[in-house]
């Protein structure tokens, strides 16, 4: 398996990912320097191999060479996610799944809308006190 987290939480869920898939190669990025070092320490911590960078969305060179992801966690704001959608896209595996969180229940639906036009179709949503996360699966 090969694992994307980007924004918010760096690393939080791409350290849930290893602990689940151990094999698996996972990145987590997040615009903030000083969360990418707390993020790298935290992984190391727990014996969970997570290469940690600092990149907005997929901009950073460690993204750009990996091979394109099973799953990728963005857990960022709605008007990003819309704009993150076609690199999504274009770093996603086909088949792939990709989880949207960060996202008010009234923003929900314009951020699938989005996603289906780039060919993701919805698995599942979950809402909580106000906030929903989005599973989506690439077309392969």
């Amino acid at each position: 398996r090969t694992v994307a987290d980007i924004g918010g939480g760096t690393g939080v869920l791409a350290m849930g990912a290893m602990a689940l898939w151990p094999k698996a190669r996972a990145i987590a990025g997040d615009i903030d320097p000083m969360a990418t070092r707390t993020a790298r320490e935290n992984a190391a911590a727990n014996g969970l191999k997570v290469a940690c960078v600092t990149a907005a969305g997929f901009r950073q060179p460690v993204l750009q060479r990996a091979e394109r992801f099973e799953l990728i966690f963005a857990n960022i704001l709605a008007a990003p996610l819309k704009r993150l959608a076609p690199e999504v896209a274009r770093r996603q595996a086909p088949g792939g799944l990709v989880v949207l969180s960060g996202l008010l229940n009234r923003q929900a639906p314009g951020v699938n809308a989005v996603y289906r036009a780039w060919g993701y179709r919805p698995l599942g949503a979950v809402r909580i006190d106000g906030w929903s996360t989005l599973v989506l699966r690439k077309a392969v």
